[in-house]
């Protein structure tokens, strides 16, 4: 399926609902801890030209996300705090 650069693929705006959202933790050689979130804005069930689902190759529909990334750079105090407080033991 072909699509013009800068547009989403032809389908359909679903709505959609956050079940469970997290960080992943990164650590830097310079000391530092990066946390990296996804946030999904968008998603589109795409559908073929006839207007039929689009159906991935394993019998999935297939879907088109649109989303941005949570950043945050964090010392190491921080993290020991993060840790503590999310992270199971």
């Amino acid at each position: 399926m072909t699509s013009i650069p800068g547009q989403p693929p032809m389908g359909r705006f679903v709505n959609h609902k956050t079940l469970k959202e997290g960080w992943t933790y990164i650590s830097t050689s310079d000391g530092n801890v990066i946390g990296l979130k996804i946030s999904v804005t968008k998603v589109v069930k795409m559908q073929n030209p006839d207007g039929s689902p689009l159906i991935n190759p394993d019998g999935t529909p297939a879907y088109y996300v649109m989303s941005s990334n949570i950043l945050r750079v964090l010392t190491r105090q921080e993290w020991d705090e993060v840790k503590r407080d999310e992270l199971p033991e």
